[in-house]
C-alpha cells in the first residue's frame, strides 16, 4: 500500500514537472487573455487585438503579460525605416500601461516590409544620416569598445560576452549614445564622438 502511494506521487510529481514550462515561461492565462480583449475592444472596437505574450522585463522578477501593436513602417533616407510601436503591459490591478516608442533598421529594399526583431529603439531625436551611420558602424563600435571595457570596473566582467544592439539615443553628456544587452541580461552603454565622417569610442558603462 505504501508503495502505490508512493508510487502515485511519484507519478503525479513527474507530471507537474513536464507539464511546467522551462525557465518559468508560459502562456498567458485565460483570465490574462480575457482582460486584455476586453480593454483592446474598449480602445480599438471591431480591430483584432495583437497577439499577448508573457515577458520578463529588464531586471524584473516576475512575468507580464505584454502585447505590441505597430503602425505602417515609414522610410527614411534609403536605406532607414522607422516604426512607432504601441505597447501593452498589464498591471497589478488589471489595468493595462500604454508605452509608445520608436524604431529603426537597416532595409535595403523600395518597401521597409516587416519589422525585423533585431531593430532598435530610437529613444533621442538624432539626424536621420547620423542614425544610419550609427546603426551602419555599430558593429566595429563595440569591438572598439572592448578595450574600454577592460579598464572599466563595472565593464571588464562582461568584455567578452556577446552583444546585441537594443537602443541608440544621447548620454547626460549629449554625445551619442548606444545601447547594448548581452547574452546573460547585461547592459552596455556606450558614448561614440563624432571625428570626421566617423564616430570614434568614448565612454562606457554597464550594468549586470
Amino acid at each position: 500500500m505504501r508503495y502505490a502511494v508512493f508510487l502515485a506521487a511519484a507519478v503525479a510529481h513527474a507530471t507537474a514537472a513536464a507539464a511546467a514550462p522551462a525557465g518559468g515561461v508560459r502562456a498567458p492565462t485565460l483570465a490574462e487573455q480575457r482582460s486584455f480583449e476586453q480593454f483592446w475592444q474598449r480602445s480599438a472596437p471591431g480591430t483584432p487585438a495583437p497577439p499577448l505574450r508573457m515577458e520578463r522585463a529588464p531586471g524584473a522578477s516576475v512575468l507580464a503579460a505584454t502585447a505590441n501593436s505597430d503602425a505602417p513602417p515609414i522610410r527614411l533616407v534609403l536605406p532607414l525605416c522607422r516604426v512607432e510601436r504601441t505597447r501593452y503591459t498589464q498591471q497589478a490591478n488589471d489595468s493595462w500601461r500604454v508605452d509608445r516608442s520608436q524604431h529603426v533598421w537597416v532595409h535595403h529594399t523600395t518597401s521597409c516590409g516587416m519589422p525585423p526583431a533585431g531593430m532598435v529603439e530610437l529613444r533621442a531625436n538624432l539626424a536621420e544620416i547620423e542614425v544610419l551611420k550609427l546603426l551602419t558602424a555599430q558593429g566595429e563600435m563595440l569591438q572598439r569598445a572592448r578595450l574600454l571595457m577592460a579598464g572599466n570596473t563595472s565593464c571588464a566582467p562582461m568584455r567578452a560576452r556577446q552583444f546585441a544592439m537594443a537602443a541608440l539615443g544621447r548620454g547626460s553628456d549629449q554625445l551619442p549614445l548606444l545601447v547594448y544587452h548581452s547574452d546573460i541580461g547585461g547592459e552596455l552603454r556606450l558614448s561614440v564622438r563624432p571625428a570626421r565622417t566617423d564616430f570614434v569610442p568614448w565612454n562606457v558603462s554597464c550594468s549586470p
